[in-house]
């Protein structure tokens, strides 16, 4: 039996819609720091039951509805008299939602329906199309083409496999305890929903014989929208949701190893997919030049054409 693998995780709480003031980086909605109350509570007593004196909170602070959220967390914690280090985790950072054209006369607070059709459009390529590399904002898909996003994105973002690596290293670390928490700390993860959501998923798929590294994602779908997981959390989790995680299991039966290595498969899969892009325009850049030197050829005269050729041209 290994030793336990017990944390907890917090999702952020509500940041503010500031598109035009902060793009998607909005500093928290003020007042909400009492929601936490209930999460230093969980993780106090978890503490105690796990013999730990210290937490050790990991976030990214590159997001501010992360950083302020993690900050409010060490805050009552430390009213507790309970000692916090907060470390920044680079793969906690979020998806990349690109850049966006915002309409004549939007203010801070109106709601932009694009994002709307950008997130269904992501989740439809990843899981329905096999295109996971699909990215956020994209017009043309695997499924379709999504025209409104042409003209809402001036710039494409990040792809569901790229969160996929991240999560699926990080959890692979928080299990093989390579994360550098000390023995009296107790792990604490501030985040965005994704992270409990896949934690939730794999739990769900630890024991099925058929899960492998390569269709881990899509049976982790199935699982939040066959599988009654979206209906339980109602559709996302709430804001500050806390839950305390226990993987003790996965490493015990090898499940571990399937995530770590669906993480590989999918670097794997995007370095390919990073290949053939680049083979493609390499190609064209070709074709390109090949046709400029053929015309350029037909407008010499004889004489031109054999000089240019005896001199290597």
């Amino acid at each position: 039996m290994s030793q336990n693998v017990k944390f907890s995780v917090v999702r952020h709480l509500q940041d503010q819609n500031a598109l035009l003031s902060h793009a998607h980086d909005g500093p928290l909605v003020p007042g909400q720091e009492h929601i936490l109350d209930a999460s230093v509570q969980t993780i106090s007593r978890e503490m105690k039951a796990n013999n730990k004196n210290a937490v050790r909170i990991i976030y990214t602070n590159k997001t501010n509805r992360i950083r302020q959220t993690a900050e409010i967390l060490a805050q009552g914690l430390e009213k507790q008299n309970i000692p916090v280090s907060l470390v920044h985790e680079k793969r906690l950072e979020v998806m990349d939602q690109g850049d966006l054209n915002l309409p004549k006369g939007y203010k801070d607070g109106d709601w932009f329906t694009p994002l709307d059709k950008a997130w269904d459009a992501i989740c439809d390529e990843a899981y329905l199309y096999d295109n996971i590399f699909y990215k956020f904002g994209d017009p043309k898909g695997k499924g379709g083409n999504y025209p409104e996003l042409g003209k809402a994105f001036s710039r494409r973002g990040e792809s569901m496999g790229w969160c996929l690596i991240n999560k699926y290293s990080l959890i692979n670390d928080v299990v093989e305890g390579n994360l550098g928490v000390k023995d009296n700390e107790f792990l604490v993860i501030a985040c965005q929903s994704d992270l409990p959501l896949i934690l939730m998923e794999l739990q769900q798929l630890s024991t099925q014989k058929d899960v492998n590294a390569q269709n881990l994602p899509e049976k982790s779908w199935e699982v939040y929208k066959q599988g009654g997981l979206q209906d339980k959390m109602g559709f996302d989790i709430p804001m500050g949701y806390t839950k305390v995680f226990d993987l003790t299991d996965f490493k015990d039966n090898g499940f571990v190893n399937v995530v770590a290595e669906a993480g590989r498969y999918l670097e794997g899969k995007a370095q390919n997919e990073k290949n053939q892009m680049l083979k493609k325009v390499l190609g064209n850049k070709l074709q390109f030049y090949k046709n400029r030197r053929k015309a350029s050829n037909s407008n010499m005269t004889l004489y031109d054409l054999k000089k240019k050729r005896a001199m290597g041209g």
